[in-house]
């Protein structure tokens, strides 16, 4: 069978399963999105990734999973926030944390500067944490999504979650630490 061919039955069996789960699918995916647009947004996004790389999933034997996966995906790149401040590296804390943050290191919670450099600090720090504890602390701590909630949509045991967090921490802390030294 030529590669063409197979492109074709891989896009076949995409709307196949578009046609099949969709509603299955958007219906998890509005569970977990911040909103319903978003939710539709990342399912739209899901299918068209499909359709773009159907030639590659012509060798998926289950093209839903495949597509669920991305789904899950798009949904966790939505928790961590916008695509420029995740490429830029920001980090979205409540400004009570950050004072609490600048308390807890010996800082004038009133400077701004500190705060700033604080801010930086983190976002480096956050960065340069293992993936899968990155995802965790992003998805759990930043984003909002309970650690069940993360379980259900990764499929990754709560008390390994819990685990990856508490690494994650320790390693900020750490990190955080040799700052203030410097």
């Amino acid at each position: 069978m030529s590669v063409e061919d197979e492109s074709v039955l891989a896009t076949a069996a995409i709307e196949k399963t578009f046609r099949e789960r969709r509603g299955g699918f958007l219906a998890w995916a509005k569970r977990h999105a911040p909103d319903e647009e978003s939710a539709e947004d990342a399912l739209q996004d899901a299918f068209i990734r499909a359709i773009a790389n159907a030639s590659a999933l012509s060798f998926v034997e289950d093209i839903g999973a495949w597509i669920f996966s991305a789904l899950r995906n798009r949904l966790v790149d939505l928790w961590r926030g916008e695509g420029a401040r995740r490429r830029s590296g920001a980090v979205d804390l409540p400004e009570e944390t950050l004072v609490e943050i600048a308390v807890a290191a010996g800082m004038d919670p009133q400077d701004a500067l500190q705060r700033g450099e604080l801010e930086d600090a983190l976002a480096v720090a956050i960065e340069a944490l293992p993936a899968n504890q990155r995802e965790v602390l992003r998805a759990q701590a930043l984003g909002g999504i309970t650690f069940r909630e993360l379980a259900e949509s990764t499929g990754i045991p709560i008390d390994t979650l819990m685990a990856r967090k508490r690494r994650a921490m320790r390693k900020l802390a750490a990190a955080l630490e040799y700052w203030m030294e410097e």
